[in-house]
This record gives structure tokens, C-alpha cells and sequence, in this order.
């Protein structure tokens, strides 16, 4: 997925986790190399009680139980579902450490646009016992494994939060699908404030220089979201929802530009580092060198730059608790 899209995914499923335990995006898995998990949850049973609104059904088996999600905008092949395996176990392990205890294995939900018919047929994933077509098991219940496949899931409300990560023709019948819905929906609790960051984010003049995919999904949630509201705002539907909805885009604008800022003191602070150690960095040394400037800030970190060596900035990047 592009940036976008993958962040709309990761926020907009942990947010309905959110609704009936814990969730965490992006959840660091310690190993040799950098693994992050895209969404990474843990279920409250009382929390789960408490949300009757939430229908039996896909979401809720999936927040039933402790599990990691892995999303993809394009089918994964053996090389990818291998991946998302090596987090799990290697998270599970983690696990077990802090917990000092046997732990039972977290269950893993491979959330699809398209259909991986690779790994569906040479790792034996079948249809799922619940009849639900586009959810598919692993060969056996031990493995504790699902496949989801955006494409076939039944329009249904039980799937619309999972459609609008789909490709573009399941998302726009998603978003009609998520406009339908009674106004106090949860369904639209959880999406609509990341659609609105999403559709006004960018600004006008740099909606050209998105790659192609990116662009029309920008476009086209800005329609949608513009005939949404002017529908109910002349239909009188919800009151206060046009101020409501104009202090949302307001604050969604206000967050781009911090995002902005803090994506271009990355790429800035990453070319200054390259120069020092005279070599591209690596995905892991990026995502490090982002999360040194979340946690110590640019002083701190031009500081290291400014006075380490190139051997000793390599070793301070690789240090998870470097200061």
C-alpha cells in the first residue's frame, strides 16, 4: 500500500479494536531486524459485553481473542504469509519472556484486497466453518490462522470497515454502503474521522504528484465526503453536524501539516545521516531514526549526528534503548 492507504487501514482497524479492548499499530517485534506489526490486539471481555451494537459476525471473531492483523493492498505470495509468520512466532516468544509463563499462540488474520490464490491452495487454507465467503482457515485449527479476501466478502454491514480497504470498485460501494447508515452507527464513529483527515490532507496543488492509486482514492473520498454532508446538511438530518463536521476537517488539516513537518525533518535528518556513513540507509535505520526523533528530539539526534563517527552513528541507529 502507499502511505496513505496503509496508515487509513492500521488506523481505522485499531480504532474498532479499540472500541472492545487494546490496540496498537505498528507493534515493534524485538529481533535481529526490524519487524513491526501492522495491528497488534488484545480483547476486553467486559468491553466485548458491553458493545451488543457490534453484530456477530467477521470484526467481532476477530476481536474475540489476542491476535495480530497483517494488511495488504495486493495479494501476498508464500515469501509474505512466511513474514507475517516469523513476527508471530517471534512475538510469541516475547510474550512468554515478559510473562515469564506458556502463553497460547496470538491468532493471525491475513486481511487481503485480492485473493492470494498462491497461499490459499499450496498452504491448504480452506473455507471457514461460518460459511462467510472470503474468509478462509488454515488447514487445521492449530495453526490459528485466517485469510481474508476483501474482493469476496458479502456487502453486508458486518464488512464495511473491512471493504473500504479494498480495491477501488469494493471501497466506493463501501463508502455508499458507510453513508447509508443510521447516524449514531459505530460503523461511522470509527471510519469517518480518518475518511475526512484523508480527503483533505493533501493539499490541491500536490494531488498531481501522487502516484495514480493514491490520487483517485484522495479524490474520490473528497467527493464522497462533500455529497455526504451537503446531503445532510439540506436534508436537516443531524443537528450541529455542519459545524461538527467543519471542526473535524479543520483538526484533520491541523494533524497533516504536523505530519508533514515531521516527515520532512525525517527525510532531512536521513540525508544527513547517509552522508556520514556514506551509504543508504536501510528500512530498519529509517524507522529508527524516526522514532529518535518522536523520543529525543532533533537536538539530541543532530547532536549524535554532529559528533559520532560513522561506525558509532551504524551502532547508535542498531541500539533499540540508545540516548
Amino acid at each position: 500500500m502507499h502511505f496513505r492507504l496503509d496508515q487509513l487501514a492500521k488506523n481505522i482497524l485499531r480504532d474498532f479494536f479499540v472500541l472492545v479492548g487494546a490496540a496498537e499499530t505498528e507493534v515493534e517485534v524485538p529481533a535481529g531486524d526490524a519487524q513491526r506489526i501492522d495491528v497488534w490486539h488484545v480483547p476486553d471481555p467486559a468491553l466485548l459485553r458491553a458493545h451488543p451494537e457490534i453484530e456477530p459476525g467477521l470484526l467481532r471473531s476477530m476481536a474475540a481473542e489476542a491476535g495480530m492483523v497483517e494488511v495488504f493492498s495486493a495479494a501476498p505470495g508464500a515469501a509474505e504469509l512466511h513474514g507475517c509468520m516469523r513476527k508471530r512466532y517471534q512475538w510469541h516468544h516475547t510474550l512468554e519472556l515478559r510473562a515469564e509463563r506458556a502463553l497460547q499462540l496470538p491468532s493471525a488474520w491475513i486481511v487481503s484486497a485480492g485473493r492470494p490464490d498462491g497461499v490459499l491452495r499450496d498452504f491448504g487454507f480452506v473455507q471457514d466453518a461460518s460459511g462467510l465467503d472470503g474468509l478462509y482457515a488454515g488447514p487445521a485449527p492449530g495453526w490459528r490462522i485466517h485469510a481474508v479476501v476483501i474482493a469476496e466478502l458479502p456487502r453486508v454491514r458486518g464488512t464495511v470497515l473491512l471493504r473500504l480497504l479494498g480495491a477501488p470498485r469494493v471501497r466506493r460501494a463501501a463508502l455508499r454502503d458507510l453513508a447509508a447508515l443510521p447516524g449514531d452507527a459505530w460503523e461511522r464513529r470509527v471510519a469517518m474521522p480518518w475518511l475526512v483527515r484523508l480527503s483533505f490532507e493533501v493539499p490541491e496543488q500536490l494531488l498531481p504528484g501522487l502516484p495514480s492509486e493514491e490520487r483517485d482514492f484522495v479524490m474520490e473520498t473528497r467527493e464522497w465526503f462533500e455529497q455526504f454532508t451537503a446531503r445532510k446538511v439540506a436534508a436537516g438530518v443531524e443537528a450541529g453536524l455542519k459545524e461538527a463536521l467543519q471542526e473535524a476537517v479543520k483538526e484533520a488539516k491541523k494533524e497533516a501539516e504536523r505530519e508533514a513537518e515531521q516527515r520532512a525533518r525525517l527525510r532531512l535528518t536521513a540525508q544527513m545521516c547517509e552522508l556520514r556513513l556514506g551509504r543508504p540507509l536501510t528500512e530498519a535505520e529509517i524507522a529508527a531514526l524516526g522514532e529518535r526523533l518522536a523520543r529525543l528530539q532533533e537536538t539530541r539526534v543532530a547532536e549524535v549526528l554532529l559528533s559520532s563517527s560513522a561506525e558509532v552513528l551504524a551502532t547508535w541507529l542498531a541500539d533499540p534503548n540508545a540516548t
